[in-house]
């Protein structure tokens, strides 16, 4: 199937004279999860992951992506005609090396330029233009190409309320064109749709588990513009809308709009889509202010998120008590169904809205593949040893989560029993940490990762990444990494208000996958003469499976982190369980000891 549709998009490309094809995933609005609109690197290649650009060429093709899920597409591109590219590793080239090796000078490059970033572009521009190669970006080739494509989304917006989100948009308004001012700028243009969907306290449906409204803004210094169907909007989202001086025109118009702005454009190269960058006259290049604001989550949002995680805890500690009655009484669990249920305890939840992502629910060597989904045609089938991962979160109204914990099944081989450990002993030290101000998570990294390199051992993704408040479950400019890693901005100092995940693993392909992960909210510790000092505190209110642990492993700070933890969770999450719950956490937090 897949060879058909590469087959059909060669024709199209060969139409336009066209020999090489650039496939991001991304959206107009530079969205890591999209809907199925812009599925056309998955629809070409198979590959279901969140993160990769496909390239087509007139014989072959190749689908770069990184260490979250090299085994994944590894199998998922099994017989497409697509080469798995490696990034980061040794021996795999860059995309636009593996363009100038494989075309001749003088030919065509296309990709449609609202779905990449004006630094992207230019990047592609100077590459290709150094080799005389012609850059097209006003093609939408996989559209040509993909009959049945679906349609755009269009779901009705609400407004999300001040009680939740602690600040009216006429505040937020004022914040921004205070930034705007700073730098010199008259308007300020952005196509994130998660930033729209701060600035204006609107939300909606367009995306799973992203709930927010495809759409652009101009913001200038008094007044402003919101591109997006007239007709999805709610009325009171409009009133407050009309009431800031923002008006509302179609979706497109933008492209049309912003060749005509008179004065000083802000703009961020690496989020603004090079179609709307290209044709703005007088640009400011600069960080997007509204990133950052909306990170750094004020005390409301603060308080939302953990009134979203008490909820959340208790559907996940009565899915826990679940799958062991389950599995202890010889019923059939499968991931499917263990994710379902899991689900279902969510939903009873209130102000629940929807899962944060797709719940990532991996038996046994499956949890090897860090971002694996369930095959529901051939769903597998839970045993009594080994380990059970779990990656799930969900949008509450007060705020979002995300969590990941992995169940002991039965018994454990010392291996299994000695990652474990080593991956929580690292889960803790980067919870307990105290770091000064100015610090970002690339000095914070090595807590997490230090058990793990002293054996040798290492994980292949970022230790943490932000999160949005019901907004995405992964957002920057703050992360947790031990190196940079340009393309997705997440190095921003640690600042006040900003919520990480903290989720180190361990991956044995074949064998057996590892993550513990919990959320976590920078707050200030101390000042002394040398300086503000910040800390953690922690939003997840679950558990650890203290089953898989070597506590000959663990140093006495380590055990009384644990202890502690798990007399919070259940001075917390008791109170709103029944009496047979209550007395099943009890065991599950009871305190640990040599």
């Amino acid at each position: 199937m897949i060879s058909n549709r590469l087959q059909l998009l060669r024709q199209k490309m060969a139409d336009h004279d066209i020999h090489a094809l650039i496939l991001p995933t991304s959206d107009f609005h530079d969205t890591e999860y999209v809907c199925d609109y812009f599925g056309a690197r998955k629809h070409f290649s198979g590959f279901t992951g969140s993160a990769g650009v496909l390239v087509v060429l007139d014989d072959k093709a190749g689908l770069w992506t990184d260490g979250r899920y090299f085994i994944q597409a590894a199998k998922e591109l099994q017989g497409s005609g697509v080469d798995l590219m490696k990034m980061g590793m040794k021996g795999t080239p860059s995309i636009s090396e593996y363009i100038l090796e494989h075309i001749e000078p003088g030919s065509k490059v296309a990709f449609d330029g609202r779905c990449v970033s004006m630094a992207d572009f230019e990047k592609y521009q100077k590459d290709f233009g150094a080799k005389d190669l012609e850059v097209v970006t006003d093609l939408d080739l996989a559209g040509e190409a993909w009959p049945d494509r679906p349609a755009l989304p269009a779901s009705k917006t609400f407004h999300y309320e001040d009680k939740y989100t602690g600040k009216p948009v006429e505040e937020k308004l004022a914040e921004v064109r205070a930034k705007m001012k700073e730098l010199g700028a008259k308007f300020h243009v952005t196509s994130k749709i998660d930033e729209v969907a701060w600035l204006y306290n609107l939300r909606a449906d367009d995306i799973p588990s992203f709930p927010v409204a495809l759409a652009y803004t101009v913001l200038g210094e008094e007044g402003g513009t919101l591109y997006i169907d007239d007709s999805r909007l709610d009325e009171v989202s409009r009133k407050i809308l009309t009431d800031n001086n923002i008006a509302i025109k179609p979706y497109d118009s933008i492209y049309e709009d912003v060749e005509s702005l008179a004065g000083p454009v802000l703009l961020e190269k690496d989020f603004i889509n090079s179609r709307i960058g290209r044709a703005v006259t007088d640009p400011i290049w600069n960080d997007n202010p509204i990133q950052l604001l909306k990170a750094c989550k004020n005390p409301v949002e603060v308080e939302g998120f953990k009134e979203a995680h008490r909820r959340d805890a208790v559907a996940v500690v009565k899915f826990w008590k679940w799958l062991e009655e389950e599995m202890a009484a010889g019923h059939e669990v499968t991931e499917i169904s263990a994710k379902e249920h899991l689900g279902k305890l969510r939903k009873e939840q209130p102000e629940f809205v929807e899962d944060s992502f797709e719940t990532i629910a991996a038996y046994g060597p499956n949890a090897a593949m860090a971002h694996y989904h369930p095959d529901e045609t051939n769903p597998v089938k839970l045993e009594d040893h080994g380990f059970f991962l779990v990656d799930s979160g969900g949008h509450y109204l007060p705020g979002t989560t995300d969590i990941t914990r992995t169940f002991v099944m039965g018994p454990l081989t010392d291996e299994e029993k000695d990652g474990f450990t080593r991956v929580l002993k690292g889960h803790i030290n980067l919870a307990k940490a105290v770091f000064m101000k100015g610090a970002r998570g690339l000095n914070l990294d090595l807590f997490a990762r230090e058990p793990l390199w002293a054996v040798g051992q290492d994980f292949n993704h970022g230790t943490g990444h932000g999160v949005g408040a019901m907004l995405s479950v992964h957002e920057g400019p703050n992360g947790i990494r031990w190196r940079v890693v340009p393309e997705r901005k997440d190095s921003a100092v640690l600042e006040v208000g900003m919520v990480t995940s903290d989720e180190p693993g361990l991956y044995e392909e074949g064998k057996f996958g590892i993550r513990h992960e919990n959320l976590l909210v920078v707050q200030p510790a101390q000042e002394t003469e040398f300086g503000e000092f910040l800390k953690h505190d922690v939003l997840t209110l679950v558990p650890f499976d203290v089953r898989g642990l070597n506590l000959d492993l663990m140093t006495k700070e380590e055990i009384d982190w644990l202890n502690n933890y798990h007399k919070t969770v259940f001075d917390t999450i008791s109170p709103r369980l029944n009496e047979e719950e209550t007395a099943w956490l009890k065991e599950k937090t009871a305190p640990l000891g040599r």
